[in-house]
C-alpha cells in the first residue's frame, strides 16, 4: 500500500505518496531528476550517492548512502543533496576542488562534496583527521587522493577546534542562506497532524509478519528488488540516545555504529575507542547500519557482535505484545544464522554494566583492505589486571566458528594466572582446541586458526607491551 510521507527536499517542502519500501536513490532520480545523486555500486560502498538527511529533535544531519534508505523514514527530515548545496556559483568547498584539481571526470565528486558537507554540519569538533575520515567511504578513480585532500584541508582551515553553527557555515559559504530556516520548517512540519498515515517513528504493535528494517546496509544490498514492492515496518537510526541507568549504559537496538563509536561513556572506559573502531565499514556506513541489524543478521564476523560479546552485553527483546526479554548476548547465538529470536520479536536494546575506571582493551581485525571490508577473522579483548595477575578477562572472536564466539574456555584459563609470556603462550593452545574454523570463501581453516593466534598477539602487544614483544612471538613462531 502506498503512503503519504511529507519532508524538505533541499529548499522545497514535498508531500508525496510513495511505496514505502523503495529506496531514496531511485526517488531523486527517477521521480525528481536529481542526476547529481549519482548511482554507482549499490551496496553502500563508493559513495556517489551520498546524502544529508536531517532529523529533528535539533536538526542532526548526516551524510549516508541513498541506495541503502527507505523512502518510508523520510517523514519529516531535510533531505539534502548536491543540487540543494549548489547557488549561483561554486561554494567554498566546490571551489577548492576546483583550484586544487581535485575533480576530472567528475562522476564522484558529488559525493565528496556532500560528504565533507554532512561532517561540518554534524555538530562535532572539526579536526583535519576526522574530516578527511569522513570521506572513507567515498571513492575516485580519476584524480588520486592528494589533491582531495588539500581541497579539504583549504576549506576547514577557519573551522579546526570549532563546533560551527549553521550559521558559521552560512557565513563561511559551505552551505546555503536557507538552512537556517530549516529547524523551524521542520518543526511546522512536525506539528501537522493531518498525515495520520504518515510511516514515521512510532511502529507499534510489531506484529512480526512484515519485514522490518533500521538502517537497512544488508537488506538494500541482498533484496533491493524485493524492498522496492514491499511494505515494511521501520525503526529510524539513531533516534534514541545511548544512556546510563543505574549502573548500566543502555544501547538501544537503533544506536548507530557512528553513534557507539562517538560516545561519551564508552570513550571514558575504553581508551582508544573511537580510533579503533574506524575500521568498521565507513563514514557513510556508520551512519546508517544499527546495532540490531548488525546483531540479527548473524553474520560469523559481525564486528559489532564481537565486540558487544567481549563487553559481556545483555540482549534484551520485546515482542508484539510488548513482553520483554533479557539474557546474555553469548545465548542469543544458537549456530549458524540461527537466532534465539522468536517471530514476533526485535531486539531493543544491549545492555553493558557501566565501569568506574578504564580496561585494557583491544580491537583487531584481519581483512583486504583496512576500511570498508568484511573481516577474514577479527577479535576484541578486554582485560583487568590486579596485582600482576588477570583478575577479569573478555575475549570475543569472529570467523572461527558458526557463530561470533566467546571463548569461554580460554578466559577461564587466564583469569587469576600472571600477566606473562608464559599466560599468553599457554593460552594460545587453549583456544586452539576451542575454536573449529572451516573453509570458505575468505580463507581455509588452517589460515584463520593462524589468524586467531596473530590476533591474540595483537591484544598482547597493544595492553602488555612491558611484558611482551614482538620478537617473542616471533621466536615462538606465533607470528
Amino acid at each position: 500500500m502506498k503512503k503519504c510521507c511529507r519532508f524538505i527536499l533541499n529548499d522545497k517542502e514535498i508531500e508525496f505518496t510513495l511505496s514505502p519500501g523503495r529506496s531514496v536513490l531511485d526517488l531523486l532520480r527517477k521521480d525528481f531528476g536529481l542526476y547529481g545523486t549519482k548511482e554507482g555500486c549499490r551496496e553502500g560502498e563508493c559513495g556517489a550517492c551520498t546524502v544529508i538527511l536531517g532529523r529533528i529533535p535539533h536538526v542532526a544531519y548526516r551524510p549516508m548512502p541513498s541506495c541503502l534508505m527507505s523512502v518510508g523514514q523520510l517523514n519529516n527530515t531535510h533531505l539534502v543533496t548536491i543540487e540543494g548545496l549548489q547557488g549561483e556559483r561554486p561554494n567554498r568547498l566546490q571551489q577548492a576542488f576546483i583550484d586544487q584539481g581535485a575533480t576530472q571526470c567528475g562522476f564522484c565528486t558529488p559525493g565528496f562534496i556532500v560528504s565533507l558537507t554532512g561532517y561540518l554540519l554534524g555538530g562535532r569538533t572539526v579536526t583535519l583527521q576526522d574530516a578527511v575520515d569522513a570521506l572513507d567511504g567515498n571513492l575516485c578513480r580519476c584524480t588520486g587522493y592528494g589533491s582531495i585532500r588539500r581541497a579539504v584541508a583549504a576549506t576547514i582551515e577557519p573551522l579546526l577546534g570549532k563546533e560551527p553553527s549553521l550559521r558559521q557555515l552560512i557565513e563561511l559559504d559551505l552551505i546555503p542562506a536557507y538552512f537556517a530556516d530549516i529547524p523551524q520548517r521542520l518543526e511546522n512540519l512536525r506539528a501537522n497532524k493531518s498525515l495520520s498515515n504518515s510511516p514515521d517513528l512510532t511502529f507499534e504493535p510489531f506484529d512480526g509478519n512484515r519485514l522490518l528494517i533500521a538502517g537497512g546496509t544488508d537488506l538494500y544490498v541482498q533484496q533491493a528488488d524485493a524492498l522496492n514492492q514491499s511494505e515494511p515496518w521501520f525503526l529510524i537510526p539513531e533516534s534514541e540516545p545511548i544512556r546510563v541507568k543505574k549502573g548500566m549504559i543502555e544501547i538501544p537496538a537503533t544506536a548507530t555504529m557512528e553513534q557507539l563509536r562517538q560516545d561519551p561513556h564508552l570513550i571514558d572506559q575504553f581508551p582508544g575507542w573511537r580510533d579503533k573502531l574506524r575500521v568498521i565499514a565507513s563514514h557513510i556506513l556508520r551512519n546508517r547500519a544499527t546495532l540490531g541489524g548488525n546483531l540479527v543478521n548473524a553474520s560469523p564476523i559481525a564486528d559489532c557482535a564481537v565486540l558487544l560479546l567481549a563487553l559481556d552485553a545483555q540482549i534484551q527483546l520485546v515482542s508484539s505484545k510488548g513482553a520483554r526479554r533479557k539474557f546474555p548476548l553469548r545465548q542469543f547465538f544458537l549456530g549458524y544464522k540461527a537466532l534465539d529470536l522468536n517471530r514476533d520479536e526485535r531486539v531493543e536494546s544491549l545492555l553493558l554494566t557501566k565501569r568506574d575506571d578504564a580496561w585494557l582493551w583491544n580491537y583487531a581485525k584481519v581483512s583486504k583492505r583496512q576500511r570498508l571490508d568484511i573481516a577474514s577473522c577479527n577479535s576484541v579483548a578486554i582485560f583487568k589486571v590486579h596485582n600482576g595477575a588477570f583478575a577479569s578477562v573478555g575475549l570475543a572472536l569472529g570467523g572461527v566458528a558458526p557463530i561470533p564466539f566467546t571463548a569461554h574456555r580460554t578466559m577461564a584459563w587466564i583469569k587469576n594466572k600472571p600477566v606473562s609470556m608464559e599466560t599468553f603462550l599457554g593460552a594460545m593452545n587453549v583456544l586452539q582446541k576451542e575454536i573449529s574454523p572451516i573453509d570458505d570463501v575468505r580463507g581455509s581453516a588452517d589460515y584463520k586458526r593462524q589468524l586467531a593466534c596473530a590476533l591474540m598477539a595483537d591484544h598482547y602487544l597493544h595492553c602488555f607491551s612491558n611484558v611482551c614483544s614482538y620478537n617473542d612471538f616471533v621466536k615462538a613462531g606465533v607470528l
